[in-house]
Parts: C-alpha cells; structure tokens; sequence
C-alpha cells in the first residue's frame, strides 16, 4: 500500500465513535481469551476450517483476541497491521467479507499476510457492537481456494453473535 492509501485507511478505521465504543470493552479480562479461543475453536470444527480468530480492528493494527489453528510465527503476536487485514475489509464493509484464493484475488495478491502464510481463502463477519459500530470480526481461513456458502456466513455470523455477547459481558459501565 502507498502512503495515502494508508492514511486513508486508518481515517476510515479510526473514526472517534468506533474507536469510543472499542475502548469499552475491557479486552484483557481475566478469563476472556480462554473463552474466545473456545470460541474460535468450535468455529473452525462447524465450518472444518484449520483457522479461526476473533479480533477488534483498531486504526492501524488488527488485534487477535481468540485464535484456533494459528501456529509458528503467527501463533506468537498478537496483531498484525491493519493494511494486511483481511478482517480490516469485513469491518470497513459492515458486512461478510470472502475471498476465494487470496492468491489469484487483484485486491489481495500483494498482501504480505497471505504471501508469508499459506493461508488462501477467507470468510469473516463483522462483530457489531450495542451502538451499530463494527468494532472487528470473525473469520475461518483455509489453507485452499474455498468458496465460502450462504449456510457457512450464517454459521459465522451466530459466531460472531456469540462473540458480541462475550464480550458485552466485558463492557465497561
């Protein structure tokens, strides 16, 4: 991505409601990643996907809050910039967001994600908040072209449900 592009993104990302209404979930809880991890984890067994994760989408970096399958380089941060964001797309679209092979897609060939990874497809739903904010999402990624169906975005959207419900438990006042 050039520059503008970059700043344009992160302007569109960090509008000050959205980022309001993410700075009130308390996402370091104790006991809250062991949960998003289940989470993430049936997820991945209903949709037999290898990966899964829950994440909030800040201006500039997307942060994982429950993660299944994710190993090596990847299991070991905890974000990664927003530019590389698959999830980025789903919240700025407020809507399910798939790519069929990441690899042959002109928006996300380039992307130093799925050029580092062996991940190809991706499907995620946003996570929208009380107030109507996308506040992140929630994905399965394969490691194959995969074409992601109706009944598999209505599986990760009562997901992402779930996932709202959670972390609502974790709203501050």
């Amino acid at each position: 991505m050039n520059s503008t592009a970059d700043s344009d993104l992160f302007d569109r990302l960090g509008r000050p409601a959205r980022m309001r209404q993410i700075a009130s979930y308390d996402l370091f809880a104790p006991g809250l990643r062991p949960r998003l991890d289940a989470l993430a984890t049936r997820t991945a067994a209903r949709l037999h996907a290898p990966v899964s994760l829950i994440s909030v989408v800040l201006d500039s970096a997307q942060f994982v809050l429950g993660r299944h399958g994710v190993g090596g380089w990847m299991a070991e941060i905890d974000g990664i910039p927003a530019e590389w964001s698959l999830c980025a797309h789903t919240v700025l679209a407020g809507r399910p967001y798939c790519v069929t092979d990441g690899a042959t897609d002109p928006a996300h060939a380039d992307n130093p994600l799925l050029n580092m990874t062996d991940m190809h497809s991706y499907a995620g739903v946003p996570l929208i908040d009380h107030s109507g904010q996308a506040i992140g999402a929630h994905c399965v990624i394969d490691v194959d072209p995969r074409t992601f169906t109706d009944d598999d975005l209505a599986l990760l959207a009562d997901s992402a449900a779930e996932t709202m419900r959670i972390l609502d438990e974790h709203r501050r006042s």
